[in-house]
């Protein structure tokens, strides 16, 4: 699958592409199909890694994301979540091939935090490269009042780290400011948004009564070298995963 020149220019000028129904719904109920079970799985050691808050709405200990998804405890949901289309997009983008550096599917329920303007690249990345890409693939309907994502759309940022690392670029929910800037995008399933690791975005709480589940899978160059088992040791020895009765309630920066 080829990008258009255009495209191509849109995400250079914005840092964020939108590509309207990229998976086809077959695909998409398979895949929401997935999310449910890793939701209600009990992950093994080494496997998936789960993660909780304590929700700021209802006081309630809820999963906010799993890690770690793909690989090879689980092939046929990389095969799934990475046709060859989505590969060649990644390296039209990069201009080269891409390599897995880490992998998260959100499940910003009902309750779920907000999460602060914020550019990718200051959660710690940089100990690992300096650029990125991130496809996001929508499993739910995104929608303003379940927490849609907010991007920055005029392309006024630096391709460099904007705030201290660890810290967020706003402590505001959207619209962000000024509001000119800003694009709320209402998604729907099947949706692809590809960024890259500097452009500022972020979502609000979740209100509403409707779960919005994002997959969000992040590549560097091949020439970066294959951080992955790093990246995911270095972590999980800072944030312990599958711990549900111990959720996180601190208000602090993490993506």
């Amino acid at each position: 699958m080829q990008l258009s020149n255009e495209q191509i220019k849109e995400f250079g000028d914005k840092g964020f592409i939108v590509m309207k129904g990229f998976f086809d719904r077959a695909t998409m109920d398979n895949i929401s199909s997935h999310l449910d079970e890793l939701r209600d799985k009990e992950p093994a050691e080494g496997e998936e890694a789960k993660y909780y808050e304590k929700s700021p709405i209802t006081g309630e200990n809820i999963l906010v994301r799993v890690e770690n998804v793909l690989g090879d405890h689980s092939p046929e949901f990389s095969e799934l979540l990475l046709p060859p289309k989505a590969t060649e997009c990644l390296s039209e983008l990069l201009g080269e091939e891409p390599v897995l550096f880490k992998e998260k599917a959100n499940y910003k329920m009902p309750g779920c935090r907000a999460d602060k303007l914020h550019q990718d690249q200051a959660a710690g990345w940089n100990a690992y490269g300096d650029f990125y890409i991130t496809m996001g693939i929508v499993v739910d309907p995104n929608r303003k009042e379940n927490a849609a994502l907010s991007f920055m759309n005029s392309g006024n940022y630096e391709k460099k780290l904007m705030s201290d690392e660890w810290q967020p670029l706003s402590e505001d929910d959207p619209p962000y400011a000024p509001e000119d800037e800003y694009v709320l995008l209402e998604a729907d399933p099947g949706d692809v948004i590809f960024f890259d690791s500097f452009v500022p975005h972020g979502s609000p709480p979740n209100t509403g009564d409707k779960s919005r589940r994002n997959i969000f899978l992040t590549f560097n160059r091949k020439s970066g070298g294959d951080k992955r088992a790093q990246y995911y040791k270095d972590k999980w020895s800072n944030y312990a995963p599958n711990q549900s009765d111990n959720a996180r309630s601190k208000e602090s920066f993490r993506v």
